[in-house]
């Protein structure tokens, strides 16, 4: 189910402003999370070893995660927001005029906005723009920040949804008319998941026949060099938020050893217990594993093969020149 956390009217947002959200320079807040509903499913997940890297973006970890976006190490692995806009005008799949844009996980908003920007320079201005996420922290920050760059000539709207936990009717409830939305899922999110497929398939199922999709994703190899592809994620700002959720759960961090590995085309992080611990009353032993990170490289094929099987109707996949970044552009059928 969504849960409505914000509306704006033209160039605004009624959520309220989150400490950091305007650039200050410290944010200083003990680690917590966003609700009592995550807490007890993040708890759950460390018990069993996989906390999904959704709660590195929620409560306090949203703070974290804007410090580490703010890095060079994470700008390098991205595409850029003009490649993502070409390639979605070169698909020839958008309306004449102003376009409707629903995006899954905006971030932090910088990326968002500049992907905006290149759409309005091709002739493609958004005047209605609905920012979707699991944290409702991050929402905040990230609709701060594009209601500044809309500056009265764009509405801001946003909605919490968790793509991996099923379809949701945010869209259909706050689409303008019967014109197709664009729904954008950017900035290598896809491989973020732990069922990219299942996220996919209920992505289709919350839009209408028409509406167009807008993915970017990360190829590669599986046997590319382990310190290359590594090196972006050696900085402390990275650590910082894949630890974020642990401490948030009373694991303090000069307990944990942090190891990342790059294997089989994916790239993990495991906090490691250097002694026992206790998780809301229950023990962890010394040597608990617990995988709190994790971002796939797509085969191309694979993945073109995935978007189809989900029910999309591919209308392009472009390749960024001299890199590894695929947009992915598709239509529901």
């Amino acid at each position: 189910m969504a849960e409505t956390i914000g509306a704006g009217g033209t160039g605004a947002v009624d959520l309220p402003v989150p400490p950091g959200a305007t650039g200050e320079a410290s944010w200083c807040q003990s680690p917590h999370f966003e609700c009592e509903r995550h807490r007890r499913a993040a708890l759950a997940a460390i018990h069993a070893g996989r906390l999904p890297l959704k709660f590195a973006y929620a409560g306090s970890a949203a703070h974290t995660h804007d410090a580490y976006a703010a890095t060079d190490d994470y700008l390098s692995m991205l595409a850029s927001a003009r490649h993502e806009a070409e390639a979605l005008l070169a698909a020839r799949a958008l309306t004449a005029g102003a376009l409707a844009v629903a995006e899954i996980g905006p971030g932090n908003g910088k990326r968002s906005s500049a992907f905006l920007s290149r759409l309005t320079s091709l002739g493609h201005p958004c005047r209605r723009y609905l920012a979707l996420d699991f944290s409702a922290t991050l929402l905040a920050i990230a609709c701060h920040r594009l209601a500044h760059f809309a500056n009265g000539q764009m509405s801001v709207d946003s909605h919490v949804w968790d793509i991996e936990s099923g379809a949701s009717e945010s869209v259909e409830r706050w689409r303008p008319g019967p014109e197709p939305v664009v729904v954008c899922l950017l900035g290598h999110t896809l491989g973020n998941l732990e069922c990219p497929s299942a996220a996919l398939a209920n992505i289709r199922a919350s839009l209408r026949p028409h509406d167009v999709l807008v993915l970017s994703v990360v190829v590669g190899r599986p046997d590319e060099p382990e310190a290359t592809v590594l090196s972006p994620y050696r900085c402390p700002e990275f650590r910082d938020a894949a630890l974020e959720p642990l401490r948030a759960a009373g694991l303090p961090e000069v307990d944990l050893d942090f190891v990342l590995r790059w294997r089989d085309g994916v790239v993990t992080g495991e906090a490691v217990l250097r002694r026992p611990g206790v998780l809301d009353g229950t023990e962890v032993p010394a040597g608990h594993r617990i995988r709190c990170f994790q971002s796939r490289r797509f085969n191309y094929p694979d993945v073109i093969a995935a978007v189809r099987e989900a029910g999309w109707l591919i209308r392009n996949a472009v390749l960024a020149p001299g890199s590894h970044h695929l947009v992915i552009t598709a239509s529901r059928g």
